[in-house]
């Protein structure tokens, strides 16, 4: 699934600027997990990044920080089924 970076601020000093997200850049999601360190969250496992253990206890990003492309197939698949964004 493809997402766009919508908040790259306050990077933990955890994960160095190489392996941060970029406000605006396409980023491909290849796992999706609950969070374990804030459990009301899902973190993303991006292929382009990969958060090794030199950035523990970081493993994922958090989903907050990506919105679906504007030309993304699901939001057109909720268009047509006149679906509400939340």
């Amino acid at each position: 699934m493809k997402v766009v970076c919508i908040n790259a601020k306050n990077r933990p000093k955890q994960i160095p600027e190489e392996k941060w997200i970029k406000e605006g850049e396409t980023y491909t999601v290849i796992a999706v997990t609950q969070l374990e360190i804030q459990k009301n969250k899902l973190g993303y496992k991006l292929a382009e990044i990969d958060l090794d253990h030199s950035c523990f206890p970081y493993h994922y990003f958090d989903s907050e920080r990506f919105a679906l492309p504007k030309d993304s197939p699901v939001l057109k698949v909720e268009e047509e089924l006149d679906l509400e964004l939340v």
